[in-house]
């Protein structure tokens, strides 16, 4: 098989697994991005004369069942067309399942489980499919009987390696043992090298003698290993996918993984684990990542964190609109530094008006060449930006057309006032439906589907929930990071107790609260800001 990147290093049997794990900084969160390649050859396994991988299609990929054994079928489902060996173990013995999945990266053979949410019938024409003619069962010869039917016509080898591998001892140090100890937090990953070579050699001289298959290429394989994953990532060693390792299965917030994606530009990422959200999830963070585009510091979630935004407004008139952004930039790094948070600057690109003006909308929009250049200088300086638009009487979603070149750029957001919009297309004065809301939400995300952008946030003002009608229906993507802010009831002043307890309960799900702070704070600005939920955005001048 020909190398298709440079990358990427060619393997076959498992002894170089270990070399790309160590090629490779631990790392964030994956799934199969990029575009669908063909499978690797080999011979069908139905002869049993070689093994054939897949590389499992689509453009994103989670294999996430809470059952160990269904886990284990889906990932051989979908990592192997065929093969003459497959292995087998217990679901409910934690030792065993590390011991098998090292046996399947090793001798490059899927992995399955018995006893857990697959029946025999379903384990047995799962074989069948894959032409197995052999199958090893991991443990003693109790563990061969309680097998039984689930190996249906296939011959039986036992693998009972001497203090069940390095594998089973690691999970036990880790304080995990077998079928009657309580499974809790993490599991090493079960390469082949956790084996003892000579117990390796001696299985091998009992199972057929087929030659090395061709392997996956360029596909990587994320996981955050955690009890019950062990036979779903052992099948995908096998089948020659490169693991990474993302404690917490979220790639967007952690720098380094973006940083590892980007530099091996892989062809496909499979998520194992449910931690690591929807496909479509994982794929949006595999082509950002890819694209090198990211938020300051590197990741490309914005929260967890917090921000401090000012608010500037590019006068009118003004020669150089870049260049008195600066000053913004600098005033707003001040007024983050006393709430140990990130600044942002807000940009009005648009203002309400009393009068419907020439285009009829109540709006007066600021030139987009003025609001070009303030957005550039900011961003220059490192900082985020918020669009404020004003609504007017149309959609809020209208007043982004304008602005959509700026909002094509990494760390550009928008910023919004329901409480401002003007009667009509399906709206009353003061407040707007969930709809309306929902249609800018999804706009920024396909927008940062699109052209590959990081996290984009949305900030909603409000002085009442009220002010989007039946609120709790909003649902917000992993692209967008949506801010309810609770606004001060003046100018300068902070948000009133009530107004921050309105527009704080019953918060959509994925969303995060903002809070205005007064003009003059005290020596502990921590000691006047609301701390539940927690505070995402504080507006700051």
């Amino acid at each position: 098989m020909a190398i298709r990147n440079v990358r990427f290093v060619p393997h076959h049997r498992p002894a170089s697994v270990t070399v790309l794990l160590a090629a490779l900084p631990v790392a964030t969160a994956l799934a199969l991005a990029g575009c669908t390649v063909p499978t690797a050859e080999g011979v069908d396994g139905s002869t049993g004369e070689s093994f054939q991988v897949r590389e499992p299609e689509g453009h994103a990929l989670v294999l996430d069942s809470s059952d160990a054994a269904e886990l284990a079928l889906t990932a051989s489902q979908a990592f192997f067309h065929a093969s003459p060996v497959a292995v087998i173990a217990p679901a409910d013995d934690t030792d065993a399942r590390a011991t098998a999945a090292a046996t399947g990266a090793a001798v490059t053979a899927p992995v399955l489980l018995t006893d857990g949410g697959v029946s025999d019938t379903n384990l047995v024409a799962e074989l069948d499919r894959l032409g197995a003619g052999t199958v090893v069962v991991v443990g003693d010869e109790e563990a061969v009987a309680e097998v039984g039917a689930a190996t249906g016509k296939a011959d039986v080898v036992r693998f009972d390696p001497g203090a069940l591998s390095a594998a089973a001892e690691a999970a036990a140090t880790g304080g995990r043992g077998g079928a009657d100890k309580p499974e809790t937090g993490k599991v090493q990953l079960p390469t082949a090298d956790r084996l003892d070579a000579s117990d390796v050699a001696g299985l091998r001289a009992e199972i057929p003698d087929v030659a090395d298959p061709p392997l996956l290429q360029e596909i990587l394989v994320a996981v955050d290993p955690q009890p019950g994953h062990e036979a779903a990532i052992g099948t995908a060693l096998a089948a020659g996918a490169v693991p990474v390792e993302v404690p917490g299965g979220d790639i967007a917030t952690s720098p380094e993984t973006v940083e590892t994606i980007r530099a091996l530009k892989p062809l496909g990422v499979v998520g194992i684990g449910a931690g690591f959200g929807t496909a479509d999830d994982l794929g949006w963070q595999v082509e950002v990542a890819t694209s090198g585009a990211t938020l300051p510091g590197g990741a490309l979630r914005l929260f967890p964190g917090r921000y401090v935004s000012t608010s500037y407004v590019v006068p009118a008139g003004l020669a150089d609109p870049g260049a008195d952004a600066v000053a913004a930039a600098a005033s707003a790094a001040a007024h983050a530094a006393p709430f140990d948070a990130e600044p942002l600057v807000t940009v009005v690109a648009s203002v309400r008006s009393g009068v419907p003006g020439d285009d009829g909308d109540y709006v007066d929009e600021r030139p987009l060449e003025d609001v070009t250049a303030a957005v550039g200088a900011i961003r220059e300086a490192g900082q985020l930006v918020l669009l404020d638009v004003a609504p007017g009487n149309q959609p809020l979603a209208a007043q982004l057309d304008a602005l959509e070149p700026l909002l094509t750029r990494p760390g550009v957001g928008v910023s919004v006032h329901p409480e401002f919009r003007v009667a009509g297309n399906g709206a009353e004065d003061g407040s707007v439906p969930v709809a309306e809301l929902q249609a800018v939400v999804d706009r920024l995300a396909q927008l940062a589907t699109e052209r590959g952008l990081p996290q984009i946030m949305l900030e909603v003002h409000q002085s009442t929930a009220a002010s989007v009608v039946d609120r709790s229906l909003l649902d917000v993507p992993p692209q967008v990071a949506v801010v309810f802010t609770a606004a001060g009831p003046g100018e300068g002043q902070a948000t009133a107790g009530g107004v921050w307890a309105d527009v704080a309960n019953e918060l959509p799900a994925h969303t995060y609260l903002g809070w205005s702070a007064p003009d003059a704070l005290p020596a502990d600005p921590a000691s006047i800001m609301p701390t539940e939920p927690l505070l995402g955005l504080v507006s700051a001048g």
